[in-house]
């Protein structure tokens, strides 16, 4: 939850989606530097189900202005780590995913 004043916010960083970032970086580098051969053996490590580890390692291809307004704590209100890992549809294109976060 997040306390909105007047239309603004006052920036506050949100330590689970800041969590989040992270591990789909951890995730995908586990993959491409060979220390996971699949999404399914991070799965099985990490006990969660194949399917999370998916949605949260996409989060490993943020646009850079996404992440740094998530770092700074200024990102939109309705930005919460449930609706990046589950509800939003990320493109790759990095334009087109500030569009989608509402950036």
């Amino acid at each position: 939850m997040k306390f909105v004043v007047n239309g603004d916010s006052a920036a506050r960083t949100d330590p689970v989606l800041l969590k989040l970032i992270a591990r789909a970086h951890c995730w995908f580098d586990d993959l491409i530097s060979g220390r996971a051969a699949s999404m399914v053996e991070i799965a099985k490590r990490e006990k969660v189900g194949k399917r999370y580890v998916s949605r949260v390692m996409r989060l490993a291809f943020l646009a850079p202005k996404i992440v740094e307004m998530i770092a700074t704590g200024r990102q939109p209100p309705e930005l919460t780590a449930g609706a990046l890992a589950e509800r939003i549809d990320l493109p790759l294109p990095w334009t087109a995913q500030e569009e989608a976060v509402g950036v």
